[in-house]
């Protein structure tokens, strides 16, 4: 796995918005929590100029675009945990980055 992918996991899992599943040890997307939080993270981290971000080279885009795209493709329940059936049927996701920057 990528570093910058890492990071965007770790984002979503310090805001609690990605969770890991505890007996399967799977990512799952956690859809009672705001996304905004992991958002806002990840632009203050870019704008504060942190180390553990410096991948992204002071660029919030690249980072909130791929946080996007990390929640928008993670599973919103263990897939271990739920029959095949009930896999596919995953809400409209898509777009949260430019919803959650709206907020602001």
């Amino acid at each position: 796995m990528e570093k910058k992918q890492v990071i965007a996991i770790e984002i979503g899992l310090q805001t609690q918005v990605l969770k890991t599943c505890p007996l399967h040890h799977q990512l799952y997307f956690d859809d009672d929590v705001n996304p905004a939080g992991a958002f806002a993270l990840a632009v203050e981290l870019i704008r504060k100029h942190r180390r553990y971000v410096e991948e992204f080279h002071d660029d919030e885009h690249e980072l909130t675009d791929l946080l996007s795209d990390t929640l928008g493709t993670t599973p919103m329940c263990c897939p271990e945990c739920q029959s095949p059936a009930s896999l596919g049927a995953r809400g409209d996701r898509s777009g949260f980055a430019q919803s959650a920057l709206e907020i602001r």
